[in-house]
């Protein structure tokens, strides 16, 4: 694990008057950051690892951090600001409230902006990006049709550039991407974004090799150099303070839970090719002979002893039992057996276990086979299992948030231009939504219990479902007013009814006092079809 630092220069160091020679030693400083962002990412995909046996934890403990924490698009929403607050704002910030910054209008624009964007995969793969190599970016710019676009870039070649203030700002962003070149070289361009211009460079030499250690003389590209008109760097950018991805600082643990897997693997290995181990056996053939001359005498050296050497027989003998996987010793108690590796498997499960346990861990990320977490039967036990990794993530939700207003600044002060409103950014909610199954029942069950106790907006503020608790009551007030106006027109319509049909009914009975019992029943007969006629003809011209 290596600590990156940050790059950070006085704001004078981006002038463009003095960018064209502060180039090279700004990209002498970019390198090494790209460099270790690509190792972090070969670390979390495992692609080009080369061992027998990986184990990937770098990915899981990624996969889980970055589904968790931006798996649910993020919202934004508008606040609906009362008359008091209104008038607390306009007294500090002598605020206008009016037509121009209407929070409806306001809303619906900041949701078509999003959702043309993508905003949600836009999160995620910014997410993403910041666990596994400890910074994520994205271009802020208009597209063609005048539409305010944000777009993920990597950050295995971007990286931002710092002032010294405090709290430090982001005043540059530097890019880099490499060119093949018809001469089989490989040309290093790179772009520099300020908040006032944006422009590119180029280097001369043909190199072989991106890593070659070559000296690079950055030359400015003609017709590249072009002013920024936005009120703030164009970009959403989020780094870690610490230069770390999410799993660096657990990579030994890692490491160690790999070999034992590793190194269980490897014996078992040998123990699939092991040999059988025969002793209290003798081959039948000597391993050596005399060795005998063209006569079929045999040889002696000077001292006159006979000179010795292998037996054919016994070495096509030994190798015939070898082939078969059978080690003789001639010992004189017989037995059978294997040669093999012994495996302590309580010593090496409880290494590779605390190894997996403690990286978890500091990572925060709950171990799925975990009996804990498969017990987890309900959304409120699950809950729970991540409650660690919800610690571990508010540094970045805290860092996400923050670079999300800022990008809607920069986005509202360009739509207050053009379309000539008064939108206020501080007004954006900006709401991060873990990715979690929500416990409904009991959420509606608490709720039951707390009204009357606690305010309605104290209620729906700690609601996991990203509700604004004043666009809420808002809706609330409205949607009760329109029920109220129902009731109301329909108690007039039950009464009005009742008034009639009670009229009616006294002028038939005043009617037909007098009249038989036969001549009532033709009388009622005779109404009712014109009752029917009546509406068959208001049907008509209904349809008509």
């Amino acid at each position: 694990m290596s600590f990156v630092e940050k790059i950070q220069y006085k704001d004078e160091f981006l002038n463009e008057a003095n960018i064209n020679q502060n180039i090279s030693v700004l990209w002498g400083k970019a390198l090494p950051i790209f460099m270790h962002r690509k190792y972090l990412q070969d670390r979390f995909t495992r692609k080009y690892d080369q061992k027998d046996v990986v184990v990937a934890l770098e990915y899981y403990i990624s996969i889980i951090a970055s589904g968790y924490f931006g798996g649910k698009e993020p919202q934004f929403k508008v606040k609906n600001i009362n008359e008091t607050q209104k008038g607390i704002l306009n007294r500090i910030f002598k605020r206008i409230f009016g037509e121009k910054n209407d929070p409806e209008d306001y809303q619906a624009i900041i949701d078509y902006i999003a959702k043309y964007n993508d905003n949600g995969s836009f999160f995620y793969d910014c997410v993403l990006d910041y666990i596994t190599t400890g910074a994520c970016y994205g271009l802020v710019y208009e597209n063609k049709y005048n539409e305010e676009v944000y777009a993920n870039v990597s950050s295995l070649n971007t990286v931002a550039i710092w002032n010294y203030d405090v709290p430090s700002t982001k005043i540059g962003l530097l890019r880099c991407w490499y060119e093949n070149i018809a001469t089989g070289g490989i040309e290093t361009h790179l772009e520099i974004i300020t908040k006032d211009y944006k422009k590119q460079f180029v280097d001369g030499i043909e190199k072989k090799t991106i890593t070659e250690n070559a000296e690079y003389k950055f030359e400015e590209v003609d017709g590249t150099n072009t002013p920024i008109m936005w009120t703030d760097l164009p970009c959403f950018a989020v780094e870690n303070p610490y230069g770390m991805a999410f799993f660096e600082n657990v990579m030994t643990l890692i490491n160690k839970n790999e070999k034992v897997i590793e190194n269980n693997a490897n014996i078992f290995d040998y123990n699939d090719n092991a040999k059988l181990k025969v002793t209290g056996f003798s081959p039948m053939n000597d391993p050596l002979i005399p060795l005998l001359n063209d006569k079929g005498e045999e040889q002696k050296d000077k001292e006159g002893n006979v000179i010795m050497t292998k037996n054919p027989a016994r070495m096509q003998e030994d190798d015939a039992i070898l082939n078969a996987k059978v080690f003789y010793t001639p010992d004189k108690d017989g037995d059978i057996d294997w040669i093999i590796k012994d495996i302590n498997d309580t010593a090496s499960e409880n290494h590779k276990k605390t190894c997996l346990d403690m990286a978890l861990m500091i990572a925060g990320v709950p171990n799925v086979t975990d009996q804990g977490f498969t017990n987890a039967d309900n959304a409120a036990a699950l809950e729970k299992k991540f409650f660690p990794l919800e610690q571990v993530l508010q540094q970045a939700h805290h860092l996400f948030r923050k670079e999300y207003l800022r990008m809607w600044e920069m986005l509202t002060a360009r739509i207050n231009l053009k379309k000539g409103k008064e939108y206020d950014f501080r007004d954006i909610d900006v709401i991060l939504i873990r990715n979690l199954p929500t416990d409904t029942e009991s959420l509606t069950t608490a709720w039951l219990k707390l009204r009357g106790l606690v305010s309605d907006k104290s209620i729906i503020s700690h609601l996991p479902f990203g509700l604004d608790a004043e666009s809420e009551l808002a809706e609330m007030d409205k949607q009760n007013e329109e029920n109220i106006q129902k009731n109301l027109q329909q108690m007039q319509m039950i009464g009005q009814a009742g008034k009639n049909q009670d009229n009616k009914e006294n002028n038939q009975d005043n009617k037909v006092t007098d009249l038989t019992d036969q001549q009532k029943a033709q009388k009622l007969t005779a109404d009712n079809k014109k009752e029917q006629t009546k509406v068959v003809k208001k049907q008509i011209n209904k349809e008509e």
